[in-house]
């Protein structure tokens, strides 16, 4: 009995011990596609030279992806600014989406390392139902693709993160988050 008695509590300790933290699956299209292109690309830091060509394709790959339908499916974004502008001499309305880092994700999600900027063309009406800080997803068609030059690998000491881009889009509908 006693012998069984110790058993369940050093079962019971290992079951309460410190956990490991788990790998997160990517639900969301851009940060699947980034986990995957990083999966598939492991020495992607090895070295310089390595570094340099893998950055090369990263830029090939997110440019080229950003033709999908399903680009910002699901992509939580910030709005940062809203404004007037003009494309083509036609007064429009513009905001800027951004991705964000979330406290209230794993800390492990990609989505806390990435940067992505979406210009969104907008309604009027669009425009006044938007709130400026305020966190939302969208759903648009693409106007003008990024610069490969804007796609970027970034590590600074211990941190890295990617930068996917900046983008133009028409946007079709956006729901709050």
């Amino acid at each position: 009995m006693k012998k069984l008695m110790l058993l369940y509590g050093i079962a019971l300790l290992v079951s309460c011990g410190p956990k490991k933290e788990e790998k997160v699956k990517p639900q969301i299209f851009l940060e699947q596609k980034l986990s995957d292109f990083i999966t598939s690309n492991p020495d992607w830091t090895k070295d310089e030279a390595t570094e340099k060509e893998t950055t090369e394709k990263f830029k090939h790959k997110l440019i080229n992806l950003s033709n999908e339908a399903e680009f910002l499916k699901d992509m939580p974004l910030q709005v940062k600014e809203i404004k007037d502008t003009s494309i083509n001499e036609i007064r429009t309305k513009i905001a800027t989406f951004k991705a964000f880092g979330d406290t209230s994700r794993n800390a492990a999600s990609l989505l806390n390392y990435m940067q992505l900027q979406i210009t969104g063309i907008v309604s009027e009406a669009q425009a006044n139902e938007l709130v400026v800080d305020k966190k939302y997803t969208i759903t648009g068609s693409l106007h003008k693709q990024g610069k490969r030059s804007d796609v970027k690998f970034i590590h600074v000491s211990d941190f890295r993160g990617y930068d996917l881009g900046k983008y133009t889009f028409l946007i079709n509908g956006f729901k709050s988050l």
